[in-house]
């Protein structure tokens, strides 16, 4: 049974988070309001002109479907491998410590230029390993245009950004792995279960909620995910790998075009919005 925290507790609590969050609410506003303003050509003489614009651009159905494959291939895929991944390094074993750190450490904290590099160079068509060593195992006849055809690319990039995301879902995982009492594993076996039985009814029920919160923070730090698309592809070839982020980038420091660009970041910010909102609320109904 919860025990509910008093009032004069949850008013200290606040007294201590406060200065945090006027900061944080009060620059997430002002940048809010000034890239609405600069969407709207300002507040005196407001015009939709650029949502317009946005809306009728013949690229913006491909650049939201290209966003929604980018975002729902990540996120399934990131979450997929970081729970497998979680479930191998929570066994006890001789060198864990050092696995830990090759497969989880690693790819979080090499920076994401570094990364994005690294990968663009082993998708290299003429002179990188990816193609190389497929040739050698017999797997390819010829080299792959990754980063040149429409559909590798795509395929391409979303493998580098699961490699270089799938460690912090892992990284959750493991640590609510760690808070399941072996108790119930140590009961299950005695009534004969089975590992799957034991992951189906003991498991995933215990790590529901922190799986749920990881999909919601997964999808919107990979709908906002810039520096490996930018790196790699830049978008291209023919706007295959653009999404909603790359392309308003595109728009503000290619063309120039701020209005424009300040109108496709509302676009983002109310995507995520009305995400968030569903999602938190249907957390809430689940408690």
């Amino acid at each position: 049974m919860k025990k509910k925290v008093s009032f004069s507790k949850r008013k200290v609590i606040f007294i201590y988070i406060s200065p945090y969050l006027i900061v944080v609410l009060g620059l997430l506003s002002y940048l809010l309001i000034d890239n609405v303003s600069i969407s709207l050509n300002g507040f005196r003489h407001p015009t939709l002109k650029n949502y317009i614009s946005t809306i009728t651009d013949p690229l913006f159905l491909t650049v939201n479907l290209n966003t929604l494959i980018w975002v729902v291939s990540c996120v399934v895929l990131q979450l997929f491998f970081a729970g497998i991944i979680a479930l191998l390094l929570n066994v006890d074993f001789k060198g864990n410590t050092i696995f830990r750190i090759i497969i989880l450490v690693l790819p979080w904290a090499t920076p994401d230029v570094v990364a994005a590099v690294a990968w663009k160079w082993m998708y290299n068509d003429m002179y990188g390993v990816l193609n190389d060593v497929l040739c050698k195992l017999g797997i390819l006849k010829a080299y792959l245009p990754w980063l040149g055809d429409i559909g590798l690319a795509k395929v391409a990039v979303i493998i580098a950004n699961v490699w270089k995301g799938f460690a912090v879902s892992s990284m959750i995982y493991l640590a609510g792995l760690k808070t399941i009492p072996r108790q119930l594993y140590e009961a299950a076996e005695i009534d004969g279960a089975s590992v799957w039985k034991k992951l189906l009814w003991i498991t995933f029920p215990s790590m529901r909620p922190l799986i749920l919160t990881t999909v919601l923070l997964t999808v919107m730090w990979t709908f906002n995910y810039f520096p490996l698309i930018y790196i790699m592809t830049g978008g291209g070839p023919s706007n295959a790998t653009d999404t909603i982020v790359t392309y308003s980038y595109r728009q503000a420091f290619w063309l120039l075009d701020f209005g424009k660009a300040a109108s496709l970041s509302t676009v983002a910010f109310l995507i995520l919005l009305v995400i968030a909102i569903v999602y938190t609320t249907f957390l809430i109904k689940e408690k």
